[in-house]
């Protein structure tokens, strides 16, 4: 017994990392190789990230079956241990449910078939699927890299349920070419209308770019557009800064002279030392109220004739905030009352002698029917 042990002790001791017995100090069954488990969905998604993690890890031949269960005494504690290390990264990258499933598998070859055959057939309805949303992807609001990510996410669904043997021949390299032209035309056809230019330069090259290619291209002209968008943005925010400083600034002045009160004639917007009542008004000022007063406090001794006339009936303020019109004179205001009162005048002298006759003829019957009755 002893001597089994150590035989087998000093095999595991001699294998070489490049054989696929060999475990690293690193492995464990806990180790998670994928980063999402399976639930059902996405199953060759999931089945491509595996394969390549197992790859990696030097297992693979263990699930496809190449490395199947020595005949060697000495072998079968190695190869039994690395098929349940296989089998337990398997399970961890599974579904609780789906887990649960397969838990008593006996190998991971048997493990990995049983999924496949659950999970792996391509029906109709799956490669539907695939075509309808293929056919119903555009750009939309994505930017091209998201747009580009899911077609190419279909397109690897689709070649793994048509697998295709591999050729070395001239017509395997021209339906190659046929598939690729496909899906450049797919992609171009959902690109927003803004990439029409750079799409009829590529759809003009002869013969057509790769589709990588025609990625590149429109990445290209997205980052150019990308930066004069960029541009664009500063200068008006730059535009609608300036503009607001000048706007708050006219405010800032507006409100700093209308909190001015000059201690003269207590009216905002001036001081007293630039008060007109006091330091005289310009001459091409013009005004809206009387002159009368004005004239007086600078001492002009002009003609009241020639000042202008204002409505005695309107308030100061009234008087400041009307519209500004023709104005008269003071003599062609008193010119226009003597107007008016003769007008008047002429209206009341030949209104009376109308009611004087109708007075007259209304006592006359009277008069005379007095007159009668004395006869009598």
């Amino acid at each position: 017994m002893s001597d089994t042990s150590s035989e087998t002790i000093n095999t595991s001791m001699t294998i070489d990392s490049s054989n696929p017995l060999y475990l690293h100090p690193s492995d464990h069954p806990g180790m998670i190789l994928v980063s999402k488990s399976f639930d059902g969905t996405g199953f060759g998604a999931w089945k491509r990230a595996m394969t390549i993690a197992l790859s990696a890890k030097n297992k693979l031949g263990f699930v496809t079956g190449q490395f199947v269960q020595p005949n060697v005494s000495s072998q079968i504690h190695l190869w039994n241990r690395c098929n349940d290390m296989v089998i337990s990264w398997i399970l961890n990258s599974l579904s609780r449910e789906i887990g649960a499933s397969v838990l008593y598998v006996e190998s991971a070859h048997q493990l990995w078939m049983e999924l496949n055959d659950r999970y792996g057939q391509v029906n109709g309805a799956k490669f539907y699927q695939l075509q309808k949303n293929l056919c119903e992807i555009v750009q939309g609001n994505c930017d091209v890299a998201t747009y580009f990510t899911k077609l190419k996410t279909n397109w690897d669904e689709l070649n793994a349920i048509n697998v295709i043997p591999p050729c070395t021949c001239a017509t395997a390299h021209l339906i190659a070419k046929r598939d690729e032209d496909q899906r450049l035309m797919q992609f171009l056809m959902g690109l927003n209308s803004c990439y029409d230019t750079v799409r009829g330069n590529i759809l003009m090259m002869q013969p057509l770019p790769s589709l990588n290619q025609a990625y590149s291209l429109v990445i290209q002209d997205e980052k150019q557009r990308e930066i004069h968008a960029a541009s664009m943005f500063h200068s008006e925010s730059a535009s609608m800064n300036v503009s607001s400083q000048i706007h708050s600034t006219q405010y800032s002045r507006y409100d700093n002279k209308k909190s001015i009160i000059c201690s003269n004639c207590k009216k905002n917007g001036h001081h007293a030392s630039k008060c007109y009542r006091l330091i005289g008004f310009p001459k091409d000022f013009k005004f809206t109220k009387s002159r009368r007063g004005a004239a007086n406090m600078v001492g002009d001794e002009k003609d009241l004739s020639n000042q202008e006339f204002t409505n005695p009936f309107l308030s100061n303020d009234l008087q400041e905030n009307a519209p500004t019109g023709p104005s008269i004179t003071v003599q062609q205001y008193n010119e226009l009352m003597q107007l008016l009162q003769r007008t008047q005048l002429n209206k009341e002298s030949n209104a009376q002698p109308t009611t004087s006759l109708s007075y007259a003829n209304f006592a006359g019957p009277f008069n005379e029917e007095a007159t009668g009755s004395d006869t009598m």
